[in-house]
Order: structure tokens, then sequence, then C-alpha cells
């Protein structure tokens, strides 16, 4: 009778796990796997969304010499954006994909999180976390003074969704939004699928000059910007429109990305 118990527990526990969105906390995204302890085949970027559809073994790994708990899952696709690996595309089966739950949160748990951040802010009173989004939330240094900031992707008064980014200083913070009537991209609604951070040092560059698409080969060293801190990425895939946001001499900046 008490092992009949203990697995109706247990059955019901692994439904309730697999039942909840989380989201990926790992600062350079949460590595996806062909089988627990497979080939990797790409990674989730932080700050997106992830439903897990199986709970397997548990095991821990060291983080900066601190043991971080977890256990294998197996996550759905669709559910998700994955950045697969260069030469791993054929290798993609979307019904074998695993990641290890150490650092996932539950989707409440991040929203709990950032809404106790976005308090601390009168002019966000107004706006709300765009939840229904994969990613809402990401965090790098955008301003290049080495302090972690947050952008928030939040659904304004007038319901169209915009980025407020919160520049963290030594003392205080600052907030700029993009979005608004004065975008000075002239994005009055930042509905984009992709949102993601772009790493220091990656080369920003448009794909696309007077309608015309152009690789990495064919730009000049001078249209390359290189940046010693954080940008952002924003894409529509099906509208194949987006591109690089950062800042610099004090102004937002865009490079197309079609």
């Amino acid at each position: 009778m008490k092992n009949r118990i203990f697995i109706i527990v247990l059955l019901m526990s692994t439904f309730v796990f697999s039942q909840e969105l989380y989201n990926v906390i790992a600062p350079e995204g949460l590595t996806v796997r062909t089988s627990p302890n497979g080939k990797r085949i790409g990674v989730i970027p932080y700050g997106y969304q992830v439903k897990i559809t199986e709970k397997g073994e548990a095991f821990s790994v060291l983080d900066n010499g601190k043991a971080k708990s977890g256990n294998w899952v197996k996550i759905d696709l669709n559910s998700t954006n994955l950045i697969v690996d260069k030469g791993m595309e054929n290798t993609l089966d979307s019904a074998k994909l695993y990641a290890f739950s150490g650092y996932l949160i539950t989707q409440q748990n991040f929203i709990h999180q950032f809404e106790r951040e976005i308090a601390k802010h009168s002019v966000l009173k107004d706006f709300y976390l765009a939840t229904a989004y994969k990613c809402f939330v990401i965090k790098g240094d955008f301003f290049g003074d080495g302090v972690v900031d947050y952008l928030f992707r939040m659904i304004a008064p007038n319901g169209k969704t915009r980025l407020l980014i919160v520049n963290n200083l030594a003392k205080g913070s600052q907030v700029y939004g993009l979005g608004s009537e004065k975008d000075p991209f002239k994005i009055t609604n930042y509905d984009f699928g992709v949102l993601t951070v772009v790493p220091k040092g990656t080369p920003l560059w448009s794909n696309s000059l007077n309608g015309v698409k152009r690789n990495l080969n064919g730009i000049s060293k001078n249209e390359i910007v290189t940046l010693t801190y954080d940008a952002i990425y924003v894409h529509q895939d099906n509208k194949k429109e987006g591109g690089y946001i950062y800042r610099k001499d004090g102004k937002w900046n865009w490079l197309n990305q079609k």
C-alpha cells in the first residue's frame, strides 16, 4: 500500500512539474542536449520561457565552486527560442531535447522577482510586464559602465508593447523607453518575437542597405560596430524585420537585420 501511495505521489509531482512554465536564469543561456549527458545542440537565451514535458534523473553540478542541484528535463521546443549551434541543424530532433533544470525557475517566481524591481521605479507604475511573450525580461551591461542593467518588455496604458531599459548606476538609476511617439527608430510597437542580449565584442552590422541583402563578408570594416558592452537584438521572423539596438554617444542606435 505504501509503495502504491509513493508511486501515485511521484506521478502527480512529475505531472505538476511538467505543466508549469519556467524561465532561464543562466546568464549565458541554458544548454540544450540531444539526450541526458548527450551532445550539445544549442542554447536557450536568458529570460526565455521553457515548458518541461518530462522530469528525469536528479544530479548536481559545480558552478563557480558551488553545487547546483536539478534534474535532466525534456523540453518543448515550441514553448521557447532555441538557438541551434552551427553545424547541428540536421541533428535537431524536436521530440528529443534535454536540459538541466538547475538553471530554471518557475515563471511565477521569475515574474515576482522583477515586479519587485519594477516597483522601485515610479515612472513604470502604469505599465505591466508583457508576459504573453516568450521573453519579457533580459539583462546586461547596456551602458558600458560595468553594471548590470534590466530591459523590461512592457504593455503601455495605450496597449502598445514598449521596451523600458533601466540603467542601474552606482547610485540610483535612470529609465529609458523605446516605443513612444518619440521613438528614435519610429517604432511604436515592439512586437518582435525575438528579444535577446548581444554579448559585448560581437560584430554588429546591417545586413540590408537600400533594400539589398548583404552578408558580413561584404561589409567594409568601418560599417562594423564592436562594443565593449552589451547590445540588444530584436527580430520578427515571419516578417523578416529586426535589428541590433545599442547605446552610443548618448543616443540609441539601430542596425538592420532583415
